[in-house]
């Protein structure tokens, strides 16, 4: 039997982590998704530390080796602007190459909405490229519904297709 746990990431997971986002930085950019940047591109262990320090960082394991990583976050005014505090919202989500298919985004999506709905808070709420149809199908799968899209100037042509799904 497949064992899954997530536990807060330390500065001694820096390393996995930076892997597990490029391979998911590398995935993106093959379906023409530049979220997180252009091929070539990519996370760098000095970016992923200091990420560590200023958010809350998880590690997703399966049998103990680490295969996923994502941040939860309390308030996003850079894309979603002031709001009540009623929501969570998920970022970085991030699966090791080689891992994609095994249901380790649904155990990621419900260990969220988990602790969304333990504060007190009724959405899970999380931003994608809306133009990477594949990407927006696979979070509509999950529960999530689409309440916008929020165009981001400041990254060239980027459209950011806005998803909240609810902790009832």
């Amino acid at each position: 039997m497949t064992s899954k746990s997530i536990r807060r990431a330390t500065a001694e997971d820096v390393t996995v982590l930076t892997k597990i986002r490029n391979d998911a930085h590398e995935k993106k950019v093959a379906h023409g998704d530049y979220a997180w940047g252009k091929e070539g591109d990519g996370f760098s262990e000095g970016w992923v530390l200091n990420s560590l320090s200023r958010k809350d960082v998880y590690v997703v394991e399966q049998d103990g080796l680490p295969v996923g990583t994502f941040s939860l976050d309390w308030n996003d005014e850079m894309c979603w602007g002031p709001q009540e505090p009623i929501a969570g919202y998920l970022h970085g989500f991030s699966v090791r190459k080689g891992f994609n298919g095994g249901g380790l985004g649904t155990f990621m999506i419900d260990w969220c909405v988990n602790q969304v709905r333990t504060m007190g808070r009724r959405f899970v709420r999380l931003g994608c490229d809306a133009r990477n149809t594949k990407l927006c199908a696979y979070y509509e799968s999950l529960g999530f519904v689409r309440v916008g899209i929020k165009p981001m100037p400041e990254h060239g042509d980027y459209l950011d297709s806005l998803y909240e799904k609810s902790t009832d």
